[in-house]
């Protein structure tokens, strides 16, 4: 029973913790951090255009960049929590990191993710957008849904700069594109 549990918490494509999960770990991440007054950042990923590659490519290749954002993404810090939220949107939670060092994880995943070579696709680079919010340490009116908020808020910022972007719900970074 536990590993069918587990298993419907897995998202059949990318392998990474699915949107039932991530909604249960932010709920858990952020009482915690509330009651621990420890920070605690949330990073939300979307595939810039990527109906465009659907259409132009096919899905089974959108179904690879889905495969292979996601083992960038879970190629991180091993505290950190990679889960595929919807469709071509990515959510990671990083307990016991501010917002700083949060937007440095980010920007490192957008730089991988750009990096990656396409085969038989010459000359393809897919990109992604990123949005960073914090949950600063000793945070006493703090919930889920502010934090997501927040950070999607970042995500569309950077999306509407331009893409391939790293956004910062506090400022710090914001719009920074390396």
């Amino acid at each position: 029973v536990k590993v069918l549990a587990q298993k419907a918490q897995v998202d059949g494509l990318t392998g990474l913790w699915n949107r039932t999960y991530f909604d249960r770990r932010l709920a858990q991440e952020v009482s915690e951090a509330v009651r621990h007054r420890r920070p605690l950042s949330l990073v939300m990923c979307d595939v810039d255009g990527f109906k465009r590659l659907n259409d132009e490519r096919g899905h089974p290749f959108g179904d690879m960049v889905l495969e292979r954002l996601a083992k960038v993404l879970q190629g991180g810090r091993t505290s950190d929590v990679a889960c595929r939220y919807g469709g071509e949107e990515f959510g990671i939670l990083l307990p016991h990191t501010g917002g700083v060092e949060a937007f440095e994880v980010a920007d490192r995943y957008r730089r991988q993710i750009e990096q990656l070579e396409w085969h038989g696709h010459d000359g393809l680079a897919v990109t992604a957008s990123f949005g960073v919010a914090e949950l600063s340490a000793g945070s006493q009116q703090a919930s889920p849904e502010e934090l997501l908020s927040a950070a999607d808020a970042a995500l569309y910022r950077a999306k509407s700069q331009g893409r391939n972007k790293v956004v910062s719900a506090s400022g710090y970074g914001a719009g920074a594109q390396r």
